[in-house]
């Protein structure tokens, strides 16, 4: 199928990117972080979840979710699929920044946020034992946000 959103172009495999997603959700983080990634997205992105829908993307399929604090994330998907058209505009749903990557000849990614999420889960966020909590996690985040935005920026 062919997708059209702004003057970007993509070729993609609704089919196979849902059976895809649905097998990588069945092997996501169980962590508080995730929990509350998964448990709050759908809800507070609804035309997100429409804009990866037509992909064949479900938004519990992602092969990344990185908190970059307790309620603001960052998730990649990847898609079956080529990008047959580098356009230039950027890509928004929600507000939410879309940035497709070229992966193989075969697949591309979708790297979508940063998505301020309310948190919902019981534990407090400082308590949650995640890699989410390590330093060396947090420096990487700080340096995804610099690669994104151009500018630092310290997480708590």
């Amino acid at each position: 199928m062919i997708l059209k959103a702004a003057d970007w172009q993509f070729q993609v495999d609704v089919s196979q990117n849902r059976k895809k997603t649905q097998e990588y959700s069945l092997d996501h983080c169980n962590c508080a972080y995730c929990q509350n990634y998964y448990d709050t997205v759908e809800e507070a992105y609804p035309a997100l979840v429409g804009f990866l829908g037509e992909f064949g993307v479900s938004m519990h399929g992602p092969v990344e979710v990185m908190p970059f604090e307790p309620t603001l994330f960052l998730a990649c998907y990847r898609v079956q699929g080529k990008i047959l058209n580098w356009g230039k505009t950027p890509l928004f749903a929600d507000g939410i920044s879309i940035v497709p990557e070229y992966r193989d000849e075969e697949t591309f990614h979708l790297w979508v946020g940063e998505m301020q999420l309310p948190w919902v889960q019981t534990i407090r966020p400082e308590d949650v034992e995640s890699p989410a909590n390590l330093p060396e996690f947090m420096e990487r985040m700080q340096e995804i946000w610099t690669l994104r935005h151009g500018f630092d920026i310290v997480f708590s």
